[in-house]
Protein backbone atom coordinates (compact mmCIF):
# COMPACT_ATOMS: atom_id res chain seq x y z
CA UNK A 1 0.00 0.00 0.00
CA UNK A 2 1.35 3.05 -1.49
CA UNK A 3 0.43 6.76 0.33
CA UNK A 4 0.27 9.51 -1.74
CA UNK A 5 0.03 13.12 -0.34
CA UNK A 6 -1.71 15.87 -2.01
CA UNK A 7 -0.12 18.71 -3.27
CA UNK A 8 -1.18 20.78 0.24
CA UNK A 9 1.42 18.78 2.37
CA UNK A 10 4.72 20.34 3.01
CA UNK A 11 8.11 18.65 4.32
CA UNK A 12 9.00 20.14 7.62
CA UNK A 13 11.67 19.39 9.74
CA UNK A 14 10.68 19.67 13.57
CA UNK A 15 12.24 19.56 17.20
CA UNK A 16 10.22 17.68 19.59
CA UNK A 17 8.68 21.43 21.16
CA UNK A 18 7.51 22.70 17.89
CA UNK A 19 5.99 19.08 16.95
CA UNK A 20 4.27 19.11 19.99
CA UNK A 21 2.85 22.58 19.37
CA UNK A 22 1.83 21.63 15.01
CA UNK A 23 -0.03 18.31 17.05
CA UNK A 24 -1.73 20.75 19.70
CA UNK A 25 -3.05 22.60 16.76
CA UNK A 26 -6.93 21.84 15.34
CA UNK A 27 -7.33 21.47 11.44
CA UNK A 28 -3.49 19.96 11.11
CA UNK A 29 -2.20 16.69 10.66
CA UNK A 30 1.54 15.92 11.05
CA UNK A 31 2.96 12.30 10.15
CA UNK A 32 6.29 11.56 10.48
CA UNK A 33 8.23 11.50 6.69
CA UNK A 34 10.80 8.65 7.78
CA UNK A 35 10.43 6.38 10.51
CA UNK A 36 13.85 5.20 9.88
CA UNK A 37 15.16 8.37 9.83
CA UNK A 38 18.61 8.16 12.00
CA UNK A 39 20.10 11.95 11.35
CA UNK A 40 18.61 14.60 12.94
CA UNK A 41 19.05 18.41 11.32
CA UNK A 42 18.28 21.64 12.38
CA UNK A 43 14.45 22.85 12.89
CA UNK A 44 12.99 24.44 10.69
CA UNK A 45 10.80 26.76 12.97
CA UNK A 46 13.35 27.28 16.31
CA UNK A 47 16.77 26.95 14.25
CA UNK A 48 17.92 25.73 17.44
CA UNK A 49 16.85 22.27 18.32
CA UNK A 50 17.27 19.05 16.04
CA UNK A 51 14.67 16.88 15.00
CA UNK A 52 13.08 14.87 12.01
CA UNK A 53 11.58 15.82 8.99
CA UNK A 54 7.49 15.54 8.87
CA UNK A 55 4.52 15.99 6.36
CA UNK A 56 2.30 18.30 7.56
CA UNK A 57 -1.22 19.19 6.11
CA UNK A 58 -4.39 20.23 7.00
CA UNK A 59 -7.18 17.90 7.34
CA UNK A 60 -10.33 17.81 5.04
CA UNK A 61 -13.60 19.48 6.00
CA UNK A 62 -14.98 15.89 5.54
CA UNK A 63 -13.02 14.73 8.67
CA UNK A 64 -14.33 17.09 11.14
CA UNK A 65 -17.32 15.76 13.01
CA UNK A 66 -20.57 17.92 13.77
CA UNK A 67 -23.50 16.56 15.36
CA UNK A 68 -26.48 16.69 13.71
CA UNK A 69 -29.73 17.31 15.41
CA UNK A 70 -32.90 19.64 15.74
CA UNK A 71 -32.35 22.07 18.83
CA UNK A 72 -34.50 24.68 17.34
CA UNK A 73 -37.44 24.11 19.76
CA UNK A 74 -36.70 25.06 23.12
CA UNK A 75 -39.94 22.97 24.41
CA UNK A 76 -38.29 20.10 23.24
CA UNK A 77 -35.06 20.56 24.90
CA UNK A 78 -36.80 21.13 28.34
Amino acid sequence: MSRTFTDESTLTTLCPRCLNAFRNTRGIRVRRADPWQFTKEPCTYCQTNFGYDYYIQPTSPKATSFKKGRFDDESECA
